[in-house]
């Protein structure tokens, strides 16, 4: 019988090596992002910083708590969400976690930061003429596979808020329902505000100077994250292509 051959070496070292070379690119696209972030948040005026937000009167501001859950675990069986949740696996980061984060509303923008010392934001700024904020509930019939939130709620924390934009869905958890509600009229305000303004509508209405420069900067970083994304959008495109 035909003995089968090996692979060549030149078709190992593709097999070892491509793999490495789609994490080092998608590595380096992020670390792009970052120093972007970084570069912008250095501008004069202390740039999108934390401090410099605050020191041009927000319209409102504090600090919540931010879920981040693993792609895969809202269509896991509930066992299996539960045991990536126990005290073994959960130094693994496979199950929902809240991440303490400092929002600063202000212009046509609400901003993410670690805390008030951040020299830039964290993620794009969220455009308000987009959004569309709620409070949740226990019994809402629309959080689908979501509804695991509510056994993660972080201690002192009793209701969550919701803001979606551009079909993504962030959420937040703060101490007390009229905290929540507090955010909801501040950003639907905002929202309101915002599409005024785009719309030429608000000419008479005063417009804080400094709110006019954080929105430009804002825009700036907005588009600078999305021609990043697209770029690393397009280059796993390339090497899903590549591989099938």
């Amino acid at each position: 019988p035909t003995v089968p051959s090996l692979p060549s070496k030149p078709i190992l070292c593709t097999l070892f090596f491509y793999p490495l070379t789609i994490i080092m690119s998608t590595v380096e696209l992020r670390r792009r992002s970052n120093a972007a972030s970084s570069s912008t948040s250095s501008t004069r005026r202390g740039g999108l910083s934390a401090k410099a937000l605050l020191e041009s009167s927000p319209s409102h501001d504090g600090i919540v708590l931010k879920l981040h859950v693993p792609a895969l675990y809202p269509f896991l069986p509930t066992c299996l969400q539960r045991l990536l949740a126990s005290q073994w696996l959960n130094v693994l980061h496979l199950s929902p976690r809240w991440a303490e984060r400092h929002l600063i509303l202000l212009g046509k923008y609400c901003y993410r930061f670690t805390d008030t010392s951040a020299s830039s934001p964290k993620g794009s700024p969220v455009p308000m003429e987009a959004i569309n904020v709620r409070i949740c509930d226990k019994g809402d019939d629309d959080l689908d596979d979501m509804r695991f939130i509510w056994d993660y709620l972080p201690p002192g924390c009793s209701a969550v808020f919701t803001v979606s934009t551009f079909g993504k869905t962030q959420y937040f958890a703060v101490s007390a329902r009229e905290e929540a509600t507090t955010w909801i009229n501040s950003l639907r305000e905002a929202r309101q505000a915002a599409i005024t303004r785009s719309m030429g509508h608000a000419s008479h209405v005063p417009y804080p100077k400094s709110w006019e420069y954080y929105d430009a900067l804002g825009t700036s970083l907005v588009n600078q994250k999305n021609r990043i994304r697209k770029r690393l959008e397009e280059s796993n495109m390339k090497q899903m292509e590549m591989s099938s």
